[in-house]
């Protein structure tokens, strides 16, 4: 209870301290955001060999199915020379609810403070990792139609979002631009010592280009696992991702591949059949050291899209494939191979500059194959449709 109203009291002291900057520095300082609910039916039916596990229907309101629900408070002040600081503190929320999209945390999505100057631009604080579909954005604004697919259809590996994140851009030279990023501690709220082997860290490296009517995207992520105690990890995991862009008029088309090992097999979206129910422990492919795939996944994604404008607004395909093994370094463990399959299509009308409306359909089906020693192959199909209505203020 004490909590809850420190909570409280907390939210309120933001609250003035927002109004405050406001009324000092109006043309400095803005708060945005966007609202996004709408209604799904969706089927989901997982089997395991020939028996059923889960076999169900559901419709219901959604938050978030076209575009992630958040507000923020952005701003700036130019301090000469070309030399600008910059801050940015946004949230994520579930508009069918109005609950913290991220439970204990007030700015989950971003929360950072920049300079920038011609030398290019320092960042630090929580922000999404270059492949994570979120923040700075490279990998899938570049390199997928869906811009991180859609509601329930992706099946390709991503990073996240990080805490103690630190990110340098390079000023664009003939339409290149370099971004590193590195956290100390992917979350803080963890044990272990920042910046030490007792806790997971986060390094990545990209390259974009923009030539036009292309744009190109060449990035890699590293994962340094925590080494240490019952969840350490031998292993490391690597993601390296190549893709792009070509807007010839009348389409935008995306195409993008990637190249993933050591990861946990949590950051591959394919395998979040796993979450849907209960099986035994070589079937869940564990993210912990003693676990039976104890050295994460190995393989490969794909990605080819298109954005075609029709009438006053965009309609999206999208198709993704993904093929992988759950590696182990255990001698009475058999490796495991799983691969996905999905279609993903939008249609997002504009009503005006601030407000649309979509619908989309989905499908895709993921499936762990069965081993010698006797274990069933998993299979799990999953079909949407859905529809909404996103505002931006």
């Amino acid at each position: 209870m004490d909590d809850q109203i420190m909570f409280k009291k907390s939210l309120i002291a933001v609250a003035v301290l927002g109004a405050t900057a406001f009324s000092v520095q109006a043309a400095d300082v803005t708060m945005y955001g966007k609202v996004d609910t709408g209604l799904q039916f969706k089927t989901n039916e997982v089997t395991e060999g020939n028996q059923t596990v889960t076999d169900t229907d559901t419709f219901s309101m959604e938050n978030g199915l076209n575009s992630a629900s958040r507000f923020g408070i952005k701003g700036s002040e130019d301090l000469g020379n070309g030399m600008k600081v910059s801050f940015q503190l946004e949230n994520g929320f579930k508009s069918d609810s109005g609950e913290f999209k991220t439970e204990g945390k007030l700015f989950d999505r971003q929360a950072t403070v920049a300079v920038s100057s011609d030398f290019g631009t320092l960042t630090m604080g929580r922000v999404g990792g270059i492949g994570s579909g979120a923040g700075f954005d490279l990998v899938y604004g570049y390199g997928d139609a869906f811009d991180g697919g859609s509601p329930n259809v992706l099946g390709l590996a991503k990073s996240d979002r990080y805490d103690n994140m630190v990110t340098y851009q390079t000023p664009k030279f003939a339409g290149m631009q370099a971004t590193v990023q590195y956290s100390f501690k992917e979350a803080s709220g963890a044990e272990g010592r920042e910046g030490s082997s007792a806790v997971n860290r986060y390094a990545s490296a990209g390259l974009t280009g923009n030539f036009g009517a292309l744009n190109t995207v060449l990035a890699y992520e590293f994962q340094n696992y925590d080494s240490v105690g019952d969840n350490g990890r031998e292993k490391d995991g690597h993601i390296v991702y190549l893709g792009g862009n070509y807007d010839c008029g009348f389409a935008k088309t995306f195409v993008m591949g990637q190249y993933f090992k050591g990861i946990k097999l949590s950051s591959v979206t394919a395998l979040g059949m796993l979450d849907d129910y209960d099986v035994n422990e070589d079937d869940t492919l564990l993210d912990v050291a003693d676990a039976a795939y104890n050295e994460g996944a190995k393989g490969y994604g794909l990605h080819i899209g298109t954005i075609v404008p029709i009438s006053n607004g965009d309609l999206t395909v999208g198709a993704y494939y993904v093929d992988g093994t759950g590696e182990t370094s255990k001698a009475n463990v058999e490796e495991r191979d799983f691969d996905y399959m999905g279609l993903a299509t939008k249609y997002e009308y504009r009503l005006s500059k601030r407000t649309s409306v979509y619908l989309g359909a989905g499908f895709y089906k993921a499936t762990i194959d069965a081993t010698s020693a006797g274990n069933d192959d998993i299979e799990q199909k999953v079909g949407e449709v859905y529809t909404g209505l996103t505002h931006a203020f």
